[in-house]
């Protein structure tokens, strides 16, 4: 049997490959820093984990080593998996792999790419089109994992720009969202992203598709041109003019169903077919979902409140926006309090100031720490705190919370208010931290 060795096997993307690889019937083993529910479920699946990173956990003759793109040189694991000249891979080219040997459908964009993918996901399931899905969050319909092996032609992927990852890929169908000024870290300037997509749109294959969104502007000028160098179709989308029955809110999701449903259109899936998808689709993890609702109780209060939590992904300025818009939209006359975890401390500080101007439409803000991320953060001129003081001179009801244990205060009392809808929002540990909060007995 091979053996394939993950490093940073905790990821979401890395835990995707690592079932992939289970399918194929490899030995998997993977080291993360520290343990997590997609370690533990993992666990499960028959795979090694190790926590922390050392020499000792790659396994003797091992036929593969592939390394997520936050493991940098000097990891103990890839400089003796190179020293002991096992192949290594990144996680990009691993999966650029999958895509030759498959018609791969990519979904691309600084936002919206979970959900479009796995509205794409789900359309070629009902089409019983039986495709294989990586997606970036875990899907009840996949039986809560973000991995499905499939015997059909087609592999459905969410084609990640961090690190260039999407420069790996070979799509037959590339669906582009949006371009925004994000990972910044990686690509400098908003003119770094862009350049990023043309070189991208290069490794359509010839007679393939690009499926563009044409309200954003970015993209509108970059589309056309790189597709007329190659045999490329051009499908242009915008927000629709009458809105779809969907199971999820938001003028964004209307946006995101569009795009899928232009893929459901050139795969000739049945117009009935796709309604009944949209409209059953509920969320994914930590895509605006409800976490639990009224009979909740917290140990220390001892006592019942009818609120409304939820938890969501949005760390850009822009996904926070819309996501809260969204909410507040939804649930007209309901008091909206946000819980925001910042992501990476390179992102707070580039958009300082479109962060202070995210949380408009949320009544009441709670402030945590920066979530720092492993090999991508160093300290920068703001902190979370900064950002606060800022908020706070135009929304009076925001909260810096230096712990989480401080959170937990402010919110046993809020959440006892009446008609309130809470929204734990971020990329990092907020979603466990939550669920943690709302589990107490």
């Amino acid at each position: 049997m091979s053996k394939v060795h993950f490093i940073g096997v905790g990821g979401i993307g890395m835990s995707a490959l690592a079932r992939y690889f289970l399918s194929e019937k490899w030995e998997v083993s993977g080291s993360d820093m520290a343990r997590s529910p997609i370690t533990d479920a993992l666990k499960k699946e028959r795979v090694q984990i190790s926590l922390g990173h050392s020499v000792v956990n790659i396994p003797h003759n091992v036929d593969l080593v592939i390394y997520s793109a936050a493991i940098k040189p000097g990891n103990p694991e890839l400089d003796t998996a190179r020293a002991l000249q096992y192949k290594v891979q990144t996680y990009a080219e691993a999966v650029g792999g999958i895509t030759r040997r498959h018609e791969t459908i990519a979904v691309s964009g600084s936002h919206g790419k979970s959900t479009v993918t796995s509205l794409i996901a789900l359309l070629l399931l009902a089409a019983k089109l039986d495709p294989t899905i990586l997606v970036g969050t875990n899907l009840r319909e996949l039986k809560g994992r973000n991995f499905r092996k499939g015997k059909g032609k087609y592999f459905v992927l969410e084609a990640d720009e961090y690190s260039r990852a999407f420069h790996n890929y070979y799509p037959e169908i590339a669906v582009l969202l949006n371009i925004d000024n994000e990972h910044l870290d990686i690509y400098e300037n908003l003119s770094g992203v862009i350049t990023a997509f043309k070189t991208y749109i290069k490794n359509i294959r010839p007679g393939g598709y690009v499926i563009i969104n044409v309200d954003d502007p970015n993209l509108k000028k970059i589309a056309d041109a790189e597709a007329r160098k190659k045999r490329i179709h051009v499908v242009r989308f915008s927000a629709p003019s009458v809105k779809r029955k969907l199971g999820i809110f938001g003028d964004h999701n209307q946006l995101n169903a569009e795009a899928a449903s232009q893929v459901a259109k050139i795969l000739r899936i049945p117009k009935k077919t796709t309604d009944t998808v949209f409209a059953s689709y509920h969320g994914a993890w930590r895509r605006m979902e409800l976490l639990q609702n009224k009979i909740s109780k917290i140990k220390s209060q001892k006592q019942k409140f009818d609120t409304l939590f939820y938890s969501d992904y949005a760390h850009h300025p822009t996904e926070i926006k819309a996501t809260l818009k969204a909410f507040k939209k939804n649930f007209p006359g309901k008091k909206l309090v946000c819980v925001f975890e910042p992501h990476q401390a390179d992102r707070l500080n580039r958009l300082f100031s479109d962060f202070v101007h995210s949380f408009d439409s949320a009544d009441k803000l709670i402030l945590l720490p920066i979530y720092k991320v492993a090999g991508r953060d160093e300290k920068g001129e703001y902190d979370a705190f900064d950002l606060a003081q800022s908020i706070r001179k135009k929304k009076r009801e925001t909260y810096f919370a230096p712990q989480w244990s401080d959170a937990e205060r402010v919110l046993s009392r809020i959440a006892n208010e009446k008609d309130t809808v809470i929204v734990f929002m971020g990329a990092g540990g907020i979603d466990e931290n939550a669920r943690n909060f709302l589990n107490k007995k």
